[in-house]
């Protein structure tokens, strides 16, 4: 794999390779090892693009641990963070490799202009064509390959149908990793990550197939085991939470989806450390949920602010968490006294971390107090007629308190704190 492209390879005559399969299967530092290797052997003072959805994420996923394989294996490394470029170098060669962030249709704009001798896409399932295709267009140096990694979407994605279905008219290396093929990952590991995903995820993740995504999105959530009641929360709840004890974390967010014509949400929601464990729990303790069509009745924005207020009730208060395109509801609330947070809206990345979270009986919800989030929970689907034609979104009904519960998730956490 790492030298694929040597002269001694069978494979050398491809002009570039796709990695995809399994989550933690050591792909992601094999292909950039591998890409460094081969630019730094055929080039010389040549400028090559590593991309990935951002450049915070390209720095988590690649850059830091490649710059450390690289440096023990004798190359000079300098990291020029400010221009988002690093240069390479070893003996007498020297070449530059510019960081991009591919995160929707603008980035290509950002790669516009410059000569490439190859380019790395990370996570290249997750950007958007029109940069891809960019990226793969500045490399007009003879001699240029294309390295392309990702983890499966679902099977009519863009990137599946035009690359990987196409990868021996394309003279592409197709490489499917395994979670067994990362060595460094113990047993233990192995069986938890397998134990953490059913269904979907599981077939894409722990399997690496491109799957479809439909039925129910969080066919994980078991109410026996996620949730609680009034009547044993005292045996459930963390003593920080029962306290409203600051010093052990014990204060609560208010996660947020509004609606004008569409039910309002409001959750009132923990999120507890425990010693030992990488992985945090979370408690939604309390939920506040108006349906004005039910109801026959709109509110009004200062209505809703009114009702946050009585909602919180002298809660030891972290920050009210707020969906993003609830701008009128977040000058109020701000107006009103309230600490409010634009909610991480990534969509695809947070349904990812609430399954997971699920899954492991990491969320727990009072179900007493909470019985609309605990029946949307079972009634949350992927659209079927949308995933035809390639793109994965949720159907947008029964959705407003899962939406609350992950803009709590996706805002408070790290993916690197779940996966």
């Amino acid at each position: 794999m790492l030298t694929w492209w040597s002269e001694e390879s069978p494979k050398n005559k491809a002009v570039g390779v796709i990695a995809e399969g399994a989550v933690r299967s050591g792909k992601t530092l094999v292909m950039s090892l591998s890409f460094v290797l081969w630019s730094m052997n055929c080039f010389d003072r040549t400028n090559f693009a590593i991309c990935g959805k951002t450049i915070g994420s390209l720095r988590r996923n690649v850059i830091t641990s490649l710059k450390e394989v690289l440096i023990a294996r004798g190359y000079k490394v300098v990291d020029r963070k400010a221009e988002s470029y690093l240069i390479v170098a070893k003996g007498s060669k020297r070449n530059i490799y510019y960081l991009f962030g591919g995160r929707d249709e603008r980035s290509q704009d950002l790669i516009q202009g410059i000569t490439l001798g190859g380019v790395l896409l990370d996570e290249v399932a997750l950007m958007p064509r029109s940069f891809v295709e960019q990226a793969m267009a500045r490399c007009s140096v003879a001699g240029a390959k294309f390295w392309f990694n990702c983890n499966p979407e679902g099977p009519q994605h863009w990137f599946y149908v035009e690359h990987v279905k196409r990868y021996k008219e394309l003279n592409y290396l197709r490489i499917h990793f395994m979670m067994e093929d990362n060595l460094s990952l113990t047993k233990e590991t192995l069986e938890n990550y397998k134990h953490m995903f059913q269904g979907i995820f599981y077939k894409r993740f722990i399997l690496g197939e491109w799957a479809f995504a439909d039925g129910v999105i969080y066919d994980c959530f078991n109410e026996e085991e996620n949730t609680y009641t009034n009547k044993n929360k005292e045996q459930i709840l963390p003593i920080a939470i029962k306290e409203n004890d600051t010093v052990n974390g014990g204060k609560c967010w208010i996660a947020c989806d509004f609606g004008t014509y569409n039910p309002t949400v409001f959750l009132e929601c923990y999120k507890i450390r425990k010693q030992g464990e990488k992985t945090p729990y979370f408690y939604v303790e309390n939920e506040y949920y108006y349906d004005g069509r039910k109801a026959m009745k709109q509110k009004s924005i200062e209505e809703y602010v009114k009702d946050l207020s009585y909602f919180i009730n002298g809660k030891n208060m972290h920050t009210v968490i707020c969906d993003p395109s609830a701008s009128s509801l977040i000058v109020s609330a701000r107006q009103a006294g309230f600490a409010v947070q634009k909610a991480n809206n990534d969509v695809d990345e947070g349904i990812k971390m609430v399954y997971a979270l699920l899954a492991n009986r990491h969320i727990l919800i009072n179900k007493d107090n909470c019985k609309n989030l605990v029946a949307e929970l079972g009634l949350y689907v992927w659209d079927d007629k949308k995933s035809e034609r390639g793109k994965e979104e949720p159907v947008k009904a029964n959705d407003h308190a899962c939406d609350a519960l992950r803009y709590f998730i996706a805002t408070t956490t790290s993916k690197y704190e779940v996966f």
